[in-house]
């Protein structure tokens, strides 16, 4: 067996709330569990995080012999010469790019997300292994040139034992974004406002369910959007197209919230919407089925694998047919036991034990390396 000692994490920026961070936070819990020395590192460290991140020049003082990298990967960055350069032996964990034909072109987000899958395909033989963290980033690598027999598929994104821990009661929200909030169905999205989201079929999926709702004589639903980016161009239209469809009192942008409000918001809405274009994992629908918020979304990327067995995933990528599934979620509290069950079923394949063993046996099977400690227990940090 390889005596490796330290298994390190890199990427190129972290930040509080971030996908790929809090994934290298996990990888470090279980990491540390099972006996490794493990560290994070990063080049843009914000201030928050400066006392759990270490600065990435730090990789250059390890050795071949006892540590290996785990170098994750989400967008281009200027240090591909730098990291070819470690003496560190390298692993892959993907985390996808969205494609670049999502962003406006001569944006730094266009030129980073090519400049990103440029670079895997010009390290396609630098890894040891690769690890995708969803069925449909382990695709995406197969058609970038990766062989699909060397790539192993763990999600390892997030610690189940840290999500949908508080229970602030329903009027918080009413007080907080809206006072309707306590009459009125609440329908939630949660991500950057950007245009592979697709917020505005949310807007027109909320369109056609008021029409259902009104001739129903029901209460209208209103749609909580979250996320940063309400002052771009995307943004600013969303705002618009609302207005065109005469939604304002309807749609509430509150941008990019706490962690407290966050969980409130998955606990105490009546569905979670989802009619995003692109989605690598797709976070915030885990979450959701956490909090117990059933789900609705359009069959895309990997939406339904990240939800397997469970909330409502549409083939057809139209607005009409959404709304249509959505009003049934409301009226039907029998589907709505189903959904939720079945959400419950699938949160089973996100377990850290589970994914404490699968971590572990591909490290032995893969990398030939057995954890210096014998313990399984992930509950440390």
């Amino acid at each position: 067996m390889t005596h490796v000692t330290a298994i390190h994490q890199f990427h190129h920026g972290v930040d509080i709330g971030d996908g790929v961070t809090n994934s290298m936070l996990f990888i470090r819990k279980l990491l540390r569990s099972m006996g490794f020395e493990s560290e994070i590192f990063a080049v843009n460290i914000p201030s928050r995080l400066q006392s759990v991140v270490k600065p990435y020049h730090g990789l250059e003082a390890y050795s071949a012999d006892t540590t290996r990298l785990l170098q994750h990967h989400s967008m281009g960055h200027e240090l591909g010469e730098w990291i070819n350069k470690l003496a560190i032996p390298r692993v892959l964990v993907y985390h996808n790019i969205t494609p670049s034909e999502f962003f406006s072109p001569g944006s730094d987000y266009r030129r980073y997300a090519e400049l990103g899958r440029e670079q895997l395909r010009q390290w396609r033989e630098s890894f040891e292994g690769v690890i995708a963290v969803s069925e449909y980033n382990a695709e995406d690598l197969a058609e970038l040139g990766y062989a699909r027999e060397q790539v192993s598929v763990i999600p390892l994104l997030v610690d189940m034992d840290n999500l949908g821990t508080s229970e602030p009661p329903r009027p918080a929200l009413s007080q907080t974004l809206h006072p309707s909030l306590q009459v009125r169905p609440a329908l939630l999205f949660v991500g950057r406002i950007v245009e592979n989201k697709r917020q505005h079929l949310l807007l027109e999926m909320l369109w056609y369910l008021h029409r259902m709702s009104e001739r129903n004589q029901q209460p209208l639903p209103m749609l909580i959007i979250a996320g940063g980016g309400d002052t771009t161009p995307y943004g600013h239209f969303i705002r618009q197209r609302a207005h065109q469809l005469h939604l304002d009192d309807s749609l509430i942008m509150p941008g990019k919230v706490d962690d407290e409000l966050l969980q409130a918001l998955y606990q105490h809405s009546d569905a979670f919407v989802c009619a995003s274009a692109h989605e690598g994992f797709g976070m915030p629908l885990l979450e959701a089925m956490v909090a117990g918020c059933p789900v609705v979304a359009m069959n895309t990327s990997n939406i339904p694998h990240t939800l397997g067995e469970g909330g409502l995933v549409l083939n057809e990528q139209d607005p009409a047919t959404m709304a249509a599934a959505v009003g049934l979620l409301l009226e039907d509290a029998e589907l709505r036991r189903s959904v939720q069950e079945g959400q419950q079923r699938s949160l089973g394949r996100y377990q850290p034990s589970l994914l404490a063993e699968q971590l572990k046996s591909w490290l032995h099977t893969t990398l030939n390396i057995t954890p210096p400690g014998s313990t399984t227990d992930v509950q440390g940090s």
